[in-house]
């Protein structure tokens, strides 16, 4: 699967905003999101430009982007999300209602959490 810059940084805000939705930085979701980027190629150097890059990025310009995916991109995204959300051993209302919302404002395919981890496992 491929990303650009851009679309690797929009991708890196939700992730972003799906470790923090809960109101807690849980070092489970932080290393998904670490082993996403080391899967994608991407060095410690670009892992913290990438995570700069996605703080700076609106979010209505991230779902932009992301919007604009072909169907295996978006479900990758919203399998990623739901592994993140679930990574420590809980799914708090509010991870679940951002996934929701993204999933809605990006025509995400949907699933449910099995079906997420089905997918991730199958990359």
């Amino acid at each position: 699967m491929q990303f650009g810059g851009q679309e690797l940084a929009a991708v890196m805000k939700m992730a972003i905003a799906m470790v923090g939705a809960d109101g807690r930085s849980d070092e489970r979701e932080m290393e998904v999101v670490r082993n996403e980027l080391t899967r994608f190629g991407a060095s410690v150097g670009q892992m913290l430009a990438l995570t700069k890059e996605a703080q700076n990025m609106e979010f209505q310009k991230a779902i932009g982007i992301i919007s604009q995916f072909d169907y295996e991109r978006k479900k990758y995204v919203s399998s990623y999300l739901a592994v993140i959300m679930i990574a420590d051993g809980e799914i708090d209302d509010k991870e679940a209602a951002l996934w929701q919302l993204v999933s809605l404002f990006c025509g995400l395919p949907e699933m449910d959490v099995n079906q997420a981890v089905d997918n991730m496992n199958n990359l």
